[in-house]
């Protein structure tokens, strides 16, 4: 995954809310998730019930395993009924419509694109995971898809923040010679269709990138063959397990970005006594005594790979106190920051 060069716009109303006039504690209800859209098709909603919720279920339940789900919200305008969700103690709302391709096709598809600006209005997301195009194909409207999915792409990076990411999905091969919907293909023009298609899906994406925008380039594609598929469409259930686990495996890089285990002391910058790691002020980052932006600035540096930090500087930004500093830290500093609150001291100490 590119980087996006780090542009971040300095004002004296942020300034001016960021500022801390005392250390208080650090509310539990501050706290706030990872808030991650599902977005696209009928696979995205997972249609044919195989199994329920698509590949969601399986990557709701690889993240609940490995201890992610209290730090992720799934937003979006859809859910499941389902007694499997209900059980599992989910709560995965998500953006998948059956049938909808990437902008509308008249007289026959309705489009995201079209409603993609109330919906991220609507539901803010910190990470999109976006795949689209297979009905496009379907209903043989070839012409333009590169162009209607670039104003999607574009109208989604309006609303993501600088710190999240939008992932655009190359889409599976479908089989030619299952006609449950479309024999206008042969086997070869079909796969064609699809390998067109995710070409201008990659030069898209590496376009938006040297830009630097929050993109990345997932590849469902790679995942998934004919032989994974329920009705020449849809993915069987192995199919979506194999789905749920390349998006699991996906969003977790994301978060684990530059992910640092707590460093030796020793392998840090030299701490003097003054920086002695007695007292912990969550949130001060560069250690000035003071929380402001320019914390949410070095840690967001830190985490681009942009910045090293110091070892008493690590500690100080290891918001959620799990010995790692990664996306869910800059949440924190962030929301703590813009909502005008104050330091967490832990291990005491003097108040600043």
């Amino acid at each position: 995954m590119n980087m996006k060069k780090l542009t971040v716009a300095l004002t004296a109303s942020m300034l001016t809310t960021c500022m801390i006039s005392s250390l208080t504690a650090f509310p539990e209800e501050e706290t706030q998730k990872l808030r991650v859209m599902p977005l696209g098709d009928s696979i995205t909603d997972g249609f044919t019930g195989q199994p329920d919720g698509g590949y969601r279920l399986t990557l709701w339940n690889l993240l609940k395993e490995n201890g992610y789900t209290d730090h992720i919200d799934f937003v979006g305008p859809n859910g499941l009924d389902s007694t499997v969700w209900d059980d599992n103690g989910s709560d995965l709302n998500h953006a998948g419509y059956s049938g909808y391709a990437i902008a509308d096709i008249p007289n026959q598809r309705s489009g995201i694109y079209n409603f993609s600006e109330w919906l991220m209005q609507e539901y803010p997301a910190d990470v999109v995971m976006l795949q689209i195009g297979t009905n496009d194909i379907l209903s043989s409207a070839l012409d333009g898809m590169d162009e209607r999915l670039e104003l999607l792409i574009d109208t989604i990076l309006t609303y993501i923040p600088e710190d999240g990411l939008l992932y655009v999905s190359t889409i599976p091969y479908m089989d030619a010679d299952v006609t449950n919907y479309t024999d206008a293909y042969t086997v070869e023009e079909m796969d064609k269709a699809v390998d067109d298609y995710n070409a201008q899906i990659r030069e898209i994406v590496s376009r938006k990138q040297s830009e630097g925008k929050p993109i990345a380039q997932a590849d469902i594609n790679s995942v998934l063959t004919k032989a994974d598929l329920l009705d020449g469409v849809h993915p069987s259930a192995t199919g979506y397990e194999k789905m749920g686990q390349y998006w699991y495996e996906t969003l977790t890089e994301y978060i684990n970005h530059n992910n640092s285990e707590m460093p030796p002391e020793s392998e840090s910058e030299e701490i003097t006594e003054s920086e002695s790691t007695e007292t912990i002020y969550r949130g001060d980052v560069n250690q000035d005594n003071a929380f402001n932006l320019q914390d949410v600035i070095l840690l967001q540096k830190y985490l681009l790979g942009i910045q090293p930090i110091s070892y008493q500087a690590f500690l100080n930004a290891d918001m959620n106190q799990d010995d790692k500093v990664n996306i869910y830290d800059l949440i924190l500093l962030k929301k703590l920051c813009f909502n005008g609150g104050g330091f967490y001291s832990a291990g005491g100490g003097e108040d600043f």
